[in-house]
């Protein structure tokens, strides 16, 4: 199936200008990864917020959880993924990591998978942050954080249980 035949297909509403911004989109995202002249296959590994912080019920006080969602499509050979959560500090723009984090070896898969990571719970602003690290089926290493703005940042309340 070619541009043509996919356009073709879709309703009637998306306008040319929406379609061309989808396509310049499309190819910005095809060639994230490339290295020029290298050859190969591009590696396309994403994350993305799949839960912001919020109060899980447990001992004590609980915890604050969050997930972000992982995936590779083509897998590469080695994948390593360290997800973590943040605290603001008090003066509304400053956050610091709280507690190890959580790290992951296996090699997302093309559909997608979350990754939880929780610390106990403390009252404040919260925000899950990420890094993905490894090495493409050529050989070469590639490093990718989820960005700082599509962190939610989310207040945490924790009740006595």
């Amino acid at each position: 199936m070619n541009v043509v035949q996919i356009f073709r297909r879709w309703p009637a509403a998306l306008s040319w200008p929406t379609v061309g911004v989808l396509v310049l989109a499309a190819f910005a995202l095809a060639c994230e990864g490339d290295t020029p002249g290298a050859g190969g296959t591009t590696q396309m590994c994403n994350l993305l917020e799949s839960q912001p912080p919020r109060h899980l019920p447990g001992p004590g006080k609980g915890e604050v959880v969050a997930t972000v969602g992982a995936y590779c499509d083509p897998a590469p050979a080695t994948h390593r993924l360290t997800v973590w959560l943040e605290r603001e500090s008090g003066d509304g723009k400053t956050f610091f990591q709280v507690g190890g984090g959580a790290r992951y070896d296996d090699i997302p898969p093309a559909q997608g998978k979350p990754y939880a990571v929780s610390v106990q719970c403390t009252e404040g602003l919260w925000r899950v942050r990420a890094k993905a690290e490894g090495t493409d089926r050529d050989g070469r290493s590639f490093t990718f954080v989820l960005p700082v703005k599509e962190s939610t940042i989310a207040s945490v309340r924790c009740p006595l249980q």
